[in-house]
């Protein structure tokens, strides 16, 4: 039953009594726990009755209609809370776990089912939140649920973070869904602390540091500045706020510092806004205790902000400090004119160490002088420098362009050696010019790496690094050249030329990048003396008196060409109707320019670009000095030829216009190249060894040679030459070194040659009749002049290049070597000394394979293992071997000063202790007894040791004798026998010798030329016995 029912009968009568208008009736209303929809019921008026005298009427309204709503037993589901706020774990690992409650009201016999899920807000799932999400079923009087999320630790000091859980509606669509959405906030246990410092920090100059109170209100520049907290105890106050630092918990050695930079106020007082210096570099930082003085300057306005940070190392607030505007008065390292702009000349130089130095032997020392000014930041490197912003940065850019250069540090350089060390005091400066100079904790140690090399007593930078000869062709960029230039009769060089470019950097708020820059080149150049047959080859408006006419001239770009001429642009606007023109027909005069401080030096000017147009036009011009001068300071007068047209006139080609007095501009140019540094100098040794052992030649030689080098030779001996650089001089792999041409000679009765062009001796190269026999046995540029046998027996001479079996050697770039067979020199009387001469060239890798050309500077080198070095001297190219006397008219004429020729001499030690006759041919013999290789200073013809000696001689002479009576009578008798009619003529083969090379000739050729007189007979016997 929903109510208790009013029958129609006398229980339900209603009793007006009189006086009474208004009687309530009642219907009561029974309650159940199901939900109900809307429902109604109706009370009616029945028939009235009355004992008065009139009866009772029913109005019109004898029914009403009521409506039952049954909203209590309506089924709501929602979230018990809509806030809930948990603890963070504070140990790794630990989990906390916050319960959630749903609960249903109203009707609880019908079934529900929602879905509740998490979902991000502050607080992430997975870092800080384990994600969930599950379906709730209410059924038949289940009217609660707790869904458990667990809360995860993420170790981070933050800030209260925070996360949802949702419900979405009722699946059956038969509960309402209220309060749909719980915020559960996660407390941290140590959240982010709010603390400051009690005061501002302040800003005194490093110098001042000590002694903060009384320091000066405008820091001087050129030395950092510093940030000085209250809760430092070099603040002035710490006295009273030390103890306020100690009991919020500040730990001011993690305090954090931020710096802001301004440009200098302008002549009328306006400021330019303070901008956050973010431009750090690779040796300074913009978020330390101190700021390095390249980002100020006099005028400059700085400010810093201080972030104060508690024990656990938490950051608060960050307050700033007062503003400080820089001193331009006082300074460390002033300039000269106060407010001026540009760049002093520096000034570099190179030197070759030498073997005697004990730190860098055989390096090449760079050294450069810059003068310093406060503020400033010098660069030098061998690449062009640019783009600064990126440049300087600790981008790793720098580390792959600028590879020889300041901007390395000391852990950063690619070569042996870098113009930054790890040393942080300058060796020449006893203890400290300015406070705190070599502290780390406050300026850096890439800092005080940097800043080493500033003398700023001097107010000087200096910049020292070594290289060999391999980094400065390869990393740095260096050119190997040859000049062609001889230094003496036996000393000739060449040069080596490094690009040097030199930066004079500002820090500049207003600046593209940050930074403002004036940029200075040079050429570095090395010369390298050869003086032991070495040669490398490796083939920066006016107005007119006299008429109405005005222009204005305006400079654009200013710059001096590689050649040292001055080169300057500029654009022109004609205040006429017509233009400017270098030269007219109807005119004798021209356009020129002109030096009042070099009167002497010369222009060449011309027309880049015109308007067309007539009406006032735009031009642009350019000046080039025909000569190079080293400083081009001083007044210029420009005087440009105005040409006028007519008002109507309109712009055409070609012009017509009327030619006018030239007018004049005045342009002062303060500009001056940086001179080259002298180039400086140093000698190179090599090495020049005869051989036994083939492993040995083949060998590395940085075990040496030993005695390997004074081995002496048998017939079947094969003799290794290597010649090879100094090892104690070593090149690197830039170079390599290359035998062009081998020669071998011997002397007569002793004689040892020797290269003295002064004293009119030529060594092996040219004719002497001190010489007995010389031969060129490899010539790499012309191997068909060569000699490839003496008496038929082959020299086998052969290139390591050649050799296939030798590339180990080939491999070695300080190297190279050749061999040849020692038996065709048994050829000759015994106790003859023969040596080795051979020519070669050291060059850069990339023209290692070019060979001698005919404008190649070559080197000889003579070897003698008896006397060591005899002497050194640019070598002669050897012609080819037609006769001895042609070859030494042509190879003499390039002996001497303007040809850069050397030679060094040893002897070719020889083992006669065998016994043998080596050619059947030859009646002379060829015996040498008791002989060791020990006796290599020994003479010939010294039997002091060998008694028996003597007496072979005497047996040898005699036995020669005879033979040559009975060939001489065999032969005349030969000749006396007439020859029959008919018979045939008789061939024979005569070996003879002819320039140095033996020959077969027919006897028949012989019968042929006896037909001339006795005298021409006796002539060519005897030259045929001389063969012999």
């Amino acid at each position: 039953m929903d109510y208790a029912e009013r029958p129609d009968t006398d229980a339900s009568i209603v009793t007006f009594l009189p006086g009474e208008r208004e009687k309530s009736c009642r219907v009561d209303l029974m309650g159940d726990k199901e939900f109900e929809k809307q429902e109604q019921f109706r009370l009616v008026l029945g028939t009235p009755s009355s004992s008065a005298l009139k009866s009772a009427l029913i109005g019109q309204k004898n029914v009403t209609l009521i409506k039952v709503k049954d909203s209590g037993d309506k089924p709501i589901i929602r979230f018990e809370r809509t806030r809930i706020s948990v603890n963070e774990p504070d140990v790794a690992g630990k989990i906390t776990t916050v319960e959630v409650s749903v609960v249903r009201h109203g009707d609880l016999t019908r079934t529900s089912l929602v879905r509740v899920y998490t979902k991000d807000g502050s607080a992430k799932s997975g870092e800080d939140y384990g994600a969930f999400t599950t379906e709730l079923e209410f059924g038949f009087n289940v009217s609660r649920h707790v869904v458990k999320l667990q809360v995860l630790y993420d170790g981070k000091k933050e800030m209260r973070e925070s996360f949802a859980l949702l419900m979405r509606p009722d699946r059956n669509m038969v509960s309402e869904i209220k309060n749909r959405k719980v915020i559960i906030y996660i407390e941290e246990m140590d959240n982010m602390a709010d603390v400051t410092f009690p005061a501002p920090p302040m800003i005194v100059s490093l110098r001042d540091y000590d002694d903060a109170e009384h320091a000066d209100v405008n820091p001087v520049p050129g030395y950092p500045l510093v940030c000085i907290t209250p809760c430092s105890p070099k603040h002035p106050k710490y006295l009273k706020t030390g103890t306020i630092c100690s009991r919020e918990g500040i730990n001011d050695t993690l305090t954090q510092y931020r710096w802001r930079v301004s440009a200098p106020s302008y002549v009328d007082g306006v400021t330019k806004a303070l901008q956050d210096a973010e431009s750090s570099t690779f040796f300074t930082n913009t978020h330390m205790i101190t700021l390095d003085s390249i980002y100020f300057g006099a005028g400059s306005r700085v400010q810093c902000a201080a972030r104060a940070v508690n024990s656990k190392g938490d950051p608060g607030l960050e307050l700033p400090s007062k503003t400080v505007t820089i001193s331009r008065k006082d300074g460390i390292c002033m300039p000269r004119v106060l407010g001026s702009f540009g760049a002093e000349p520096f000034t570099a130089k190179l030197r070759y160490t030498g073997p005697g130095d004990a730190d860098h032997p055989n390096m090449i020392r760079l050294s450069v002088s810059i003068p310093h000014r406060d503020g400033m930041l010098p660069i030098i490197s061998t690449r062009k420098l640019s783009n600064f912003e990126l440049t300087l940065s600790p981008d790793g850019t720098r580390l792959g362009q600028h590879r020889c250069s300041n901007l390395l540090d000391s852990i950063e350089k690619v070569t042996k050696f870098g113009f930054i060390t790890n040393a942080t005091r300058n060796p020449n400066i006893i203890g400290e010019v300015e406070p705190y100079q070599y502290n780390p904790d406050l300026r850096g140690a890439s800092a005080l790496r940097f800043y080493r090399n500033l003398d700023m007593d001097s107010c000087l930078w200096e910049f020292v690094s070594y290289f060999d000869m391999s980094e400065l062709v390869q990393e740095c960029g260096g050119k190997i050249r040859t000049d062609g230039q001889v230094r003496d009769l036996k000393q000739s060089f060449v040069s080596v030329s490094v690009p040097f470019y030199v930066s004079y950097i500002f820090h500049s708020p207003v600046a593209t990048g940050g930074w403002m820059h004036y940029d200075l080149t040079s050429q570095l150049r090395l010369n390298f003396v050869y003086d032991t047959a070495i040669l490398w080859q490796n083939g920066v408006g006016a107005e007119d008196d006299t008429a109405s006419l005005q222009g204005y001239l305006y400079p654009t770009s200013m710059t001096i060409r590689d050649d040292g001429r001055l080169v300057v642009n500029f654009r022109t606007e004609a205040r006429f109707r017509g233009r400017f023109v270098v030269s007219h027909p109807g005119s004798s005069l021209e356009s020129m320019v002109m030096s009042d401080s070099n009167p002497d030096l010369t222009f060449t000017i011309s027309l880049l670009r015109s308007e067309p147009t007539f009406a006032q036009p735009e031009q642009t011009w350019e000046f080039i000095s025909d000569f190079g001068v080293r400083d081009y300071s001083g007044n210029y007068k420009i005087k440009l030829i105005p040409c006028t047209t007519t008002i109507d006139q309109k712009y055409s080609l070609p012009i017509v216009c009327s030619p006018r007095d030239p007018m004049t501009f005045d342009l002062d140019v303060r500009f001056q190249q940086v001179s080259d540094p002298v180039p400086t100098q140093f000698s190179l040794n090599t090495q020049f060894y005869l051989l036994r052992q083939r492993q040995l030649w083949l060998s590395d030689g940085s075990m040496g040679f030993g005695e390997g080098s004074d081995a002496a030779f048998g017939p079947e001996d094969n003799i290794y030459g290597r010649v090879m650089v100094d090892p104690v001089q070593s090149l690197g792999d830039g170079f390599n070194l290359n035998i062009e041409k081998v020669f071998l000679c011997t002397g007569k009765d002793g004689y040892i040659p020797k290269y003295e062009p002064s004293s009119g001796e030529f060594g092996c190269i040219a004719e002497s009749p001190n010489l007995l026999h010389v031969f060129k046995i490899i010539d790499k540029g012309a191997p068909s002049t060569v000699i490839a046998d003496y008496r038929e027996v082959p020299f086998d001479a052969k290139l390591a290049a050649e050799d296939s079996n030798a590339q180990s050697l080939v491999q070695q770039s300080g190297s190279d070597g050749f061999g040849i067979s020692a038996k065709p020199l048994f050829m000759v009387d015994s106790g003859r000394q023969w040596f080795a001469h051979i020519i070669y060239t050291v060059r850069s890798k990339k023209n290692s394979q070019r060979g001698i050309g005919k404008r190649s500077i070559t080197m000889h080198q003579y070897i003698s293992a008896a006397n060591g070095v005899i002497n050194s001297m640019p070598a002669v190219n050897v012609g080819h071997e037609v006769s001895r006397q042609r070859r030494a008219v042509e190879d003499s004429k390039n002996i001497g000063k303007s040809k850069g020729r050397g030679t060094n001499m040893a002897i070719i030690a020889l083992n006669y202790t065998t016994s043998q006759t080596l050619d059947g041919n030859n009646n002379e013999g060829k015996y040498e007894i008791g002989k060791s290789s020990d006796d290599k200073t020994q003479s010939p013809t010294d039997s002091s040791n060998v008694p028996i000696i003597p007496i072979a001689v005497g047996i040898g002479v005699l036995l020669l004798v005879i033979i040559v009576i009975l060939v001489v009578v065999f032969y005349r008798r030969k000749r006396s026998r007439p020859k029959k009619a008919g018979a045939a003529t008789e061939t024979k083969t005569v070996t003879v010798r002819a320039n140095g090379r033996p020959r077969s000739v027919q006897q028949s050729h012989a019968n042929k030329v006896g037909k001339k007189t006795k005298q021409s007979d006796t002539e060519k016997l005897c030259k045929f016995k001389q063969c012999f």
